[in-house]
């Protein structure tokens, strides 16, 4: 009985390690489910849910603007997919003179819908909302002046930042770090709990706006935001290998 089960502890180990060897890497590039900008206003009348950019940062006029995105990660990856290293890109169209600052991503902690509205180029003043707009004040609006409010005015989010970056020329710009990657793990494992992230910039002083393409933008010839996720899938042990597992069972039963 000790030989069998040594026989098939090694099979089950060489089929292992099979499998193994043959895992394929594979990137996968997720444009975003929803997008959209919190504009600082004390009633929440402000919003951006459809519209092309996203900004971050603070205007001339010392208002607060947030950005938001949300991406499927769990919908999207194969079954058994093992991540390796994630990456969120996106394209900073306009950005204000001075020197370079920072845009962090934050790990949103409430969910958050986004409406219809799409304000005037050049959105830095954002417009009505509309029903399931995020604003200031509400993570999904009703369009009728209430909505589910957030816990925080200005969003729900981790204090701590999970990646930053310092953006100053308009172009392509790379959010990677290994609390982001712990993020989109924990979004593939827990997809109930994934609620995006905040895009925050420079709040500590006016004149710190950036604004990124959004979503919305490619039909316009922007470039939408792209979280790119690499991984692997192991594969299941064939079942040419079960067989001979099974046809040793028996075997040894006789």
């Amino acid at each position: 009985m000790n030989r069998f089960v040594a026989r098939c502890s090694a099979l089950a180990a060489a089929i292992s390690a099979c499998a193994t060897s043959l895992a394929t890497a594979d990137l996968l590039a997720l444009t975003p489910t929803r997008d959209a900008t919190l504009y600082e206003s004390f009633d929440g009348s402000l919003a951006n849910g459809a519209g092309r950019y996203l900004f971050a940062g603070v205007n001339n006029q010392v208002r607060v603007r947030r950005g938001l995105v949300h991406f499927d990660v769990a919908g999207m990856l194969p079954q058994g997919a093992i991540i390796s290293d994630a990456r969120l890109i996106l394209n900073l169209s306009q950005s204000s003179l001075g020197p370079a600052r920072a845009v962090s991503t934050h790990r949103a902690v409430t969910n958050w819908t986004a409406g219809t509205s799409d304000p005037e180029d050049p959105e830095g003043s954002g417009t009505t909302p509309t029903a399931n707009d995020a604003t200031w004040l509400y993570s999904s609006a009703d369009g009728l002046g209430s909505g589910a409010l957030w816990q925080t005015a200005g969003g729900d989010f981790t204090a701590s930042a999970s990646a930053t970056v310092l953006t100053s020329a308009i172009g392509l710009y790379t959010w990677n770090s290994a609390e982001l990657l712990e993020e989109v793990r924990a979004f593939a494992e827990q997809p109930s709990e994934n609620y995006g992230w905040f895009l925050l910039g420079d709040e500590s002083t006016f004149g710190t706006a950036r604004r990124f393409d959004s979503a919305d933008s490619t039909t316009l010839g922007g470039i939408a935001p792209r979280l790119e996720i690499e991984y692997t899938v192991v594969p299941a042990p064939s079942a040419l290998a079960l067989l001979m597992l099974a046809s040793g069972a028996r075997r040894r039963r006789r």
